[in-house]
């Protein structure tokens, strides 16, 4: 599947037990691969929250991730 990152900005992130988790404000590229690694949903004590590309189960309307995989991101 291929998406614009503009459209994936704005988009929510809900976890894969139903519970909302934010709203998607930014993403990460690896710029060796030309691929989007992880999305940024917010911030917590000045760090970005982040989610692995690998934590997806599904992008549509909405994007759900498994539970597992929220992880702390260095801003």
């Amino acid at each position: 599947m291929r998406m614009r990152l503009s459209e994936i900005h704005g988009m929510r992130i809900y976890s894969d037990r139903a519970h909302f988790i934010g709203t998607i404000d930014d993403t990460i590229i690896d710029d060796k691969e030309g691929m989007v690694v992880g999305l940024v949903f917010g911030r917590k004590e000045g760090k970005a929250i982040s989610i692995p590309y690998s934590g997806l189960m599904a992008i549509g309307d909405i994007v759900l991730v498994y539970s597992k995989k929220t992880e702390q991101a260095g801003a």
